[in-house]
């Protein structure tokens, strides 16, 4: 009687080399209970793991069978340059291994869980989002700033703020996905999702915020402008500061310098600005 040896079945039972006919019935049970296909109805790889570990037990299970097994196991590992010391270190070395992943899988999915009756996946992602919109808010409302005001120093904490809803949407992405990794069986990495998330948020939404300031400041200075006189200049390098007063307030602005041109006489700058937001503006040099 020869047994063609296709699989190590005492590592894939998680046995010791060579366990005795006793333990491999009892590991047999305890794994059926597990990984039989009536328990995991749509898990394949819990249904093809079943099928090899019957397939061994129906070897360990006859002690003759068993015998010619272990024999033939014992010649594979020493045709291979191997002995049983060294394999059954290997063994232990990928069982040590394996005990670690699993430890951190039942580690991620009762965390995950715990965390779903506490504060569910949904309402996080809400409270991200909301995190995330309200910086992007926040910078939108302020970005047409009055330096008089200092209100640079809001813009600066509303991109903090859509940094913070950036990296908390991609958190509530990546525990999701490492919770349906941990039950689907998988070796390897979560999937790149997250990162992906993360990244578009944080670069494609400058993207976007900077187009629609633009296109609320034409819209603005096109529709619904007025025109007044300039207080103050002040030019700087290629930038040029400028202040106006609307309602008794002064507003502070700057833009862009006209190469050669050197802002002393005022009598030929005005300051065309919106009527529904004055820090939306731009300075206007009249024709001589």
């Amino acid at each position: 009687m020869g047994i063609l040896v296709e699989h190590n079945y005492y590592q894939l039972m998680q046995l010791e080399l060579f366990a005795d006919v006793s333990e491999v019935k009892k590991k047999y049970r305890e794994l059926a209970r597990l990984y039989h296909p009536d328990k995991n109805p749509r898990n394949k790889h819990s249904e093809e793991y079943f099928k090899i570990i019957t397939q061994g037990y129906s070897i360990l299970n006859e002690p003759l069978k068993k015998l010619v097994y272990d024999e033939a196991l014992r010649n594979y590992y020493k045709d291979r340059g191997g002995s049983q010391e060294s394999f059954q270190r290997k063994q232990n070395a990928r069982e040590r291994l394996k005990k670690y992943r699993e430890r951190k899988r039942k580690e991620i999915i009762d965390d995950y869980v715990k965390s779903e009756n506490e504060f569910p996946h949904m309402h996080r992602m809400f409270l991200a989002v909301g995190v995330f919109l309200s910086g992007v808010l926040m910078c939108y409302n302020r970005w047409f700033i009055n330096y008089e005001k200092f209100d640079v120093i809001y813009v600066m904490i509303g991109f903090i703020i859509f940094g913070l809803g950036c990296y908390l949407i991609a958190n509530n992405v990546y525990r999701r996905e490492a919770f349906r990794h941990a039950l689907s069986l998988k070796e390897g990495r979560v999937s790149a999702r997250p990162v992906r998330v993360f990244v578009i948020l944080l670069f494609v939404t400058p993207v976007v915020f900077f187009a629609s300031v633009y296109t609320t400041k034409k819209i603005h200075l096109t529709y619904f402008y007025d025109i007044t006189t300039v207080k103050k200049v002040s030019f700087f390098n290629d930038q040029v500061m400028y202040h106006y007063e609307i309602n008794d307030e002064l507003i502070a602005r700057s833009s862009d310098a006209i190469p050669g041109e050197t802002y002393t006489d005022y009598s030929k700058m005005r300051v065309k600005f919106s009527r529904i937001n004055p820090n939306i503006s731009e300075l206007v040099i009249l024709e001589k």
